[in-house]
């Protein structure tokens, strides 16, 4: 498994400005992250269509909470609805993504994470607190660098930001 970090800076303009304040306000490129499932994690039979090979498409199945992303139609909640946790196939170009293998990680227990929480909403309040001010946090929705940490099993979630998330698992490679 890995953690894929969103370094890339052509998106349509109401995307872009989003990840331009993100950005900002950490001081760094990434701003977003996606855990990646890989065809030799052994979790094929937690993924959406039962396969997590990439061989005809190169896309790999990730998992993460998006604002604008729609909910898969195989989501037990919210199928069809934009916004909030979720699994799908992305091409991880080089150019747009930076990639830190999680060797430490548990693709089954981040794979069931995700299954459990398709569908839950995405931490509108969250992100803007984090941009702008602090906010309490709410249990029940998520940001993509909280679902990520919560997914890897990492202590209080909500503490994370992309960056800080990026930073923890590169020392736990050292």
């Amino acid at each position: 498994m890995k953690l894929a970090l969103y370094i890339g800076t052509r998106e349509p303009w109401y995307i872009g400005l989003g990840n331009l304040l993100v950005r900002l306000r950490l001081r760094s490129p990434i701003s977003h992250c996606e855990l990646v499932f890989e065809p030799d994690d052994d979790v094929r039979d937690l993924m959406p269509d039962g396969s997590a090979d990439a061989a005809k498409t190169g896309a790999l199945w990730c998992a993460s909470s998006g604002a604008t992303d729609p909910i898969p139609a195989w989501s037990k909640r919210r199928a069809g609805k934009a916004g909030g946790v979720r699994m799908k196939r992305i091409n991880l170009g080089a150019d747009k993504w930076e990639l830190i293998d999680l060797p430490w990680a548990d693709a089954r227990a981040a794979a069931q994470w995700f299954r459990q929480h398709e569908g839950a909403l995405y931490d509108w309040q969250g992100i803007f607190g984090f941009i702008a001010w602090p906010v309490p946090n709410k249990a029940s929705r998520w940001s993509c660098h909280e679902a990520c940490a919560a997914a890897l099993g990492l202590a209080e979630p909500h503490r994370f930001d992309p960056a800080s998330l990026a930073a923890a698992a590169r020392w736990r490679l050292t």
